[in-house]
């Protein structure tokens, strides 16, 4: 039976060997038929692979089943992964083009701002910050995720891996299936797109 990801809750599973084997060498015992491997490699990348799918696709319910998707063609697929490559590029690449798909299939969705502003992750420095603080923080981040949403896709995929997951340029590039010269042209054109679009709110905070 498949590990049950779709509840998105952290599994509880006990310290040992296994937590120091590599992802590829637990893909290795996946494609082998071992439901413990999975269930390690679910447990890494879930709250990973949730998040990114919510930035790209701007919806939770929507990132919810990408990202089980996502799991469950691992799972079936593990047989073709191929060792030149990372586990981690290899299942973003599975991710993204999921995501890709999905946008594809529907026209943009955007969250309320109650429930936009539950999802966005939390500063560091948040809990030493008045409320009046928090809240301008919560706009400014909200602002920012509906403008990357606008972004175009690989822009988009670009940003999210390399802005938000700490992707290198050569880790976003095998993820998204371009050059590492073309990523680094994909931010610079996101990070344009994205000062004209938050142009707005430096005013109103500058004012």
């Amino acid at each position: 039976m498949l590990l049950r990801v779709s509840s998105w809750k952290e599994n509880q599973l006990s310290p040992s060997s296994e937590h120091l084997e590599t992802d590829e060498n637990l893909i290795v015992r996946v494609a082998q038929g071992d439901i413990r491997a999975f269930e390690l490699l679910v447990t890494r990348y879930q709250k990973q692979a949730l998040r990114a799918a919510q930035r790209f696709v701007f919806d939770r319910q929507e990132a919810e089943d990408l990202a089980q998707e996502a799991f469950l063609i691992v799972f079936r697929k593990a047989h073709k992964y191929e060792p030149k490559a990372s586990f981690k590029t290899w299942f973003f690449t599975i991710l993204l083009n999921l995501c890709r798909n999905a946008a594809k299939k529907k026209k943009p969705v955007y969250l309320d701002l109650q429930a936009s502003e539950a999802e966005i992750p939390a500063r560091p420095d948040a809990a030493n910050q008045d409320p009046a603080s928090q809240f301008d923080q919560q706009q400014l981040q909200l602002a920012l995720a509906k403008a990357v949403h606008k972004l175009p896709e690989n822009q988009r995929a670009a940003f999210i891996l390399c802005h938000y997951e700490n992707f290198s340029y050569a880790e976003a590039a095998r993820s998204i299936g371009v050059s590492v010269k073309a990523v680094e042209s994909l931010l610079v054109r996101a990070k344009r797109a994205l000062r004209g679009e938050l142009a707005w709110l430096t005013k109103k905070t500058d004012s």
